[in-house]
């Protein structure tokens, strides 16, 4: 695999004899990828939720085609925008597997692959992170985006950059990442908004049904809601420049919704995420769904297939396949299953610190269930409860689990030990509160999806699957764990 030195040092030898023979690279769709920043699959009618209004996202669904079975490989922000740039599972990129890493600088990234092939790129809010990239010479490092702005979204951010587009140019990548719907909250936002409490159809089995839990939720529904509005404001611009015919729209979220067992963890609310796309050119019998089992380490591949780059002569290795042949309603491989995992989430949990190690875990999805390992049971998943289990973001449902005795099922639900084998039927089950691994009935299905699970991973060369998985919990953290810090729920 090349370095990133390398990549950095010949990029505009390579990028110019690319684009003088940049016809190739004109004949490629535009892509639009528009990411939420904790999202579950809560995208309105799309998704069959009532309480969240999202008409510009409906709208795409049916102009385009909906996912129904999308996973992240893993449900943090960092380790799952790292899986995305460089279309490899996080336990293949060493310490992009861990949440506010120091990103190993040798792993190239779809951006870089599309500019050197003559892709027009740029980015706006957030992209990576948290943490810190860099190159080796030190320079900061964006992944091959051309990044306007991390913090804050400038005004008329994607106008302008249609804008400043020239007659003939090539395609373009554009990423825009939203910082909605991550915590916090404004207090009883949804009641205000009009909402009622009684407009949650679903409350999750694991936790308890309640004014405080239902009234978080229309909170966050607030969130999603401006979420959607900001799409249609993408969609608008894109529509005024004239490109929008041959352009991917892609909308998605990185993970889960910021609450308890959700975001970090590796149950299907966890992973499973919403996926719309919107290709007027290229998707064959629109306003369907895909069955498909499709992993976010298949962006890279679909990106790059479809914008004519050539990760190999990047040296870039990608674990995920292209999407293309789904966007055609032509299935060209069978995709039987997925792989999930998680490695160290809380940014204080590593050796020394006082919040310990991290919580590893593998899963794998095939047909209705759901089998995950946790490697290290005995440890806290959600970090150690005297410090307030930070692996889990603050919010009123959190408070409410906190407050409740450690014998209660809601809190063994959220906060407690897990046994090493898990297994859920999904379909019947989804919010995973039946765990099938004790069923003597299932004891064949739980071998064999083990065994396939853990052949998986080895071949990939998951250090936690061939007995080395210590070293995910040595790689140094952006943060130091303070002395004397308080306790929060």
């Amino acid at each position: 695999m090349k370095h990133a030195l390398f990549l950095k040092s010949s990029f505009l030898g390579f990028t110019l004899g690319v684009v003088a023979s940049s016809g190739q690279a004109k004949e490629s769709p535009n892509i639009l990828f528009i990411i939420a920043d904790d999202a579950s699959r809560h995208f309105g009618q799309a998704y069959d939720c009532d309480w969240v209004r999202t008409p510009n996202i409906d709208k795409l669904a049916e102009e385009g085609v909906v996912f129904d079975n999308a996973y992240v490989a893993t449900a943090k922000c960092a380790p799952c925008r790292a899986s995305i740039m460089t279309g490899r599972f996080p336990w293949q990129i060493e310490a992009g597997a861990n949440h506010q890493n120091v990103f190993p600088d040798n792993y190239p990234a779809f951006g870089e692959v599309l500019q050197a092939a003559g892709i027009q790129t740029g980015a706006v809010g957030k992209t990576w992170g948290p943490g810190t990239a860099h190159h080796v010479d030190g320079s900061a490092r964006d992944f091959g985006l051309t990044v306007i702005s991390k913090k804050k979204v400038p005004d008329d951010f994607f106008g302008n950059f249609l804008k400043a587009r020239k007659e003939g140019a090539p395609a373009f990548f554009y990423w825009h990442g939203s910082s909605d719907p991550h915590r916090g909250y404004k207090k009883d936002s949804g009641i205000a908004a009009g909402k009622k409490l009684s407009d949650i159809d679903h409350v999750p089995a694991y936790w308890p049904d309640n004014d405080i839990v239902r009234g978080d939720m229309l909170n966050y529904s607030i969130e999603v809601e401006r979420f959607d509005t900001h799409v249609g404001e993408l969609l608008a611009d894109l529509e005024a420049s004239g490109e929008a015919e041959n352009t991917l729209v892609i909308v998605t979220s990185d993970h889960g919704m910021p609450f308890p067992r959700v975001k970090g963890h590796t149950f299907d609310d966890a992973h499973r995420v919403p996926l719309v796309m919107r290709w007027p050119a290229g998707i064959k019998n629109p306003g369907r769904r895909v069955e498909e089992l499709v992993s976010f380490v298949d962006f890279a591949a679909t990106f790059i297939d479809l914008q004519q780059g050539d990760s190999e002569a990047m040296g870039m290795e990608l674990s995920g396949k292209s999407l293309a042949d789904l966007l055609r309603d032509e299935p060209s491989h069978p995709r039987d299953f997925v792989l999930i995992g998680r490695e160290r989430n809380d940014v204080y949990a590593r050796p020394g610190s006082p919040s310990g190690l991290g919580y590893p875990a593998r899963g794998i999805r095939m047909g209705d269930y759901l089998y995950v390992h946790n490697f290290e049971p005995d440890r806290w998943p959600c970090g150690n409860i005297e410090l307030g289990l930070r692996d889990t973001d603050r919010g009123p449902t959190k408070s409410v689990l906190m407050e409740m005795d450690m014998e209660t099922a809601f809190w063994k639900h959220n906060f407690g030990k897990r046994p090493a084998d898990m297994l859920f039927n999904v379909v019947e089950d989804p919010d995973c509160v039946a765990n099938l691994a004790t069923d003597g009935s299932q004891a064949g299905r739980l071998k064999d999806m083990k065994k396939r699970m853990l052949q998986e991973l080895k071949e990939q060369g998951d250090p936690r699957a061939l007995g080395n998985g210590e070293v995910f919990d040595n790689y140094p953290t952006v943060k130091p764990a303070p002395n004397g810090w308080e306790t929060k729920k």
